[in-house]
């Protein structure tokens, strides 16, 4: 996920371009401010005027000043045939966000071991799907987020889901959101209470049942290495067979952002 304080309308679609097409790119302040306090943004890229946020000491920031702005347009118009505005932009603003953010974040690290775990690469829809929920699981806490990305119904989007032999997609979503509270629970200095509010849940005692009922484990399972583990093979077990997988393929549309 990316976060954005720009107001600059070439920028904002450049930026857009230039992310990841399996992430969320965020650009309305409450949202920014909400991911920030409850989410895990990858990055923030803000021009030079943008109001300064309190920030996490480890996450990257990219700065476009004016003067580089004014510099890459000065370079796009020495070519002979200009390039077209956005499409030049979000090439320089690529290059400088891999340079900027360059760590592995912990969903960099699930999704690489629920690959293992299944046995084979994550479809791109899957991983995009996997990726939002456990970088923002207080935004889909429900389903609607997730249709509203797709520009579908919920029923349509269930419906997707079904012709392609797969389970609901709430259940991959509360599995995801499950990842995330066992990520804040292995901090062993969060009480269940905070990993709960972090996440979304409306308690620590309906995150409790959540993952039980879910999952059979408890949040104190999750603590562990272990424990974090078998919910991967868990998950995995049931979710990640090669019809499975296969299945996920033809739902590239939907979730895989296409830079058009």
């Amino acid at each position: 996920m990316i976060i954005a304080q720009v107001s600059n309308a070439y920028v904002s679609a450049a930026l857009s371009r230039a992310a990841h097409a399996e992430e969320d790119v965020l650009l309305d302040p409450e949202r920014v401010q909400e991911a920030l306090d409850f989410g895990y943004p990858r990055l923030l890229v803000r021009t030079e005027e943008a109001g300064r946020l309190v920030l996490p000491d480890e996450l990257p920031v990219v700065v476009l000043t004016e003067a580089t702005l004014g510099t890459w347009e000065a370079e796009r118009r020495s070519v002979e045939v200009p390039p077209n505005r956005i499409t030049y932009l979000a090439r320089k603003l690529e290059g400088l966000m891999e340079r900027r953010a360059t760590e592995v974040t912990w969903v960099d690290r699930t999704l690489a071991d629920l690959a293992k775990a299944g046995g084979a690469p994550l479809p791109p829809s899957l991983r995009s799907f996997a990726r939002r929920v456990m970088e923002f699981p207080s935004w889909y806490d429900d389903l609607q987020p997730v249709a509203d990305s797709c520009g579908l119904s919920r029923g349509a989007l269930k419906a997707r889901f079904r012709r392609r032999g797969l389970p609901s997609p709430y259940s991959y979503l509360r599995w995801f959101r499950v990842m995330a509270c066992a990520h804040l629970l292995s901090d062993d200095s969060l009480t269940v209470a905070q990993t709960a509010s972090r996440t979304g849940f409306t308690s620590d005692g309906n995150l409790c049942r959540s993952v039980m009922n879910l999952t059979g484990f408890t949040p104190t399972d999750l603590r562990s290495a272990q424990g974090r583990n078998r919910l991967l093979l868990a998950f995995a077990w049931d979710h990640l067979t090669p019809e499975a997988l296969g299945a996920w393929h033809d739902l590239d549309e939907l979730f895989v952002r296409r830079a058009g």
